[in-house]
């Protein structure tokens, strides 16, 4: 399903909101702890978004490269506030995830986008948070720690200047 967090209805007829957005992750957190299997939550922050001109034509482009990244039926992306995207994937290891964050840079970068006020001082940029975690029952990290987590990284990215990714591997991924 993929779907922009706001309050009309977007091009599919669907709207979500945040506890729409909280409850699919936590479904997607359920079923990674029945079936046994990693999931990856990335969110995804447009770097200087309040000094960017035409914010929401730019936000809508960068919206669609970041969708176009992600090809597996079980993604879920989302709008997650007024300048980030949360992506949810599963089945994918730590390596798959990191070279994900990378394609996503790239995807961002191919559209030249032109933001003065941005980190590279030319072009639109994103500052990426994502973690991987395989969750087990009675797990004492959970879906929020992680959520947390990944909110901190994409804190992380934009105060060391931006245009990068942050991330952690989980010991529990590599089994």
């Amino acid at each position: 399903m993929d779907t922009k967090i706001n309050t009309s209805q977007d091009n599919d007829g669907i709207v979500i909101d945040q506890t729409t957005l909280l409850q699919t992750l936590i479904n997607q957190w359920r079923k990674a702890v029945e079936e046994d299997f990693a999931i990856s939550i990335f969110i995804i922050d447009v770097d200087k978004f309040s000094r960017m001109e035409n914010k929401s034509v730019c936000f809508e482009q960068i919206f669609e490269a970041i969708r176009k990244q992600f090809h597996r039926e079980t993604d879920f992306i989302a709008r997650f506030n007024r300048k980030q995207v949360m992506a949810i994937s599963s089945h994918m290891s730590y390596r798959q995830s990191t070279l994900l964050a990378t394609r996503l840079h790239k995807a961002i970068a191919s559209l030249k986008l032109f933001h003065p006020q941005s980190p590279t001082g030319r072009y639109a940029t994103v500052s990426i948070g994502h973690s991987t975690y395989a969750p087990e029952p009675n797990d004492c990290y959970g879906v929020l720690d992680m959520l947390a987590t990944v909110i901190k990284f994409v804190r992380d990215a934009k105060y060391e200047g931006g245009n990068q990714s942050k991330s952690r591997l989980h010991s529990r991924v590599l089994k």
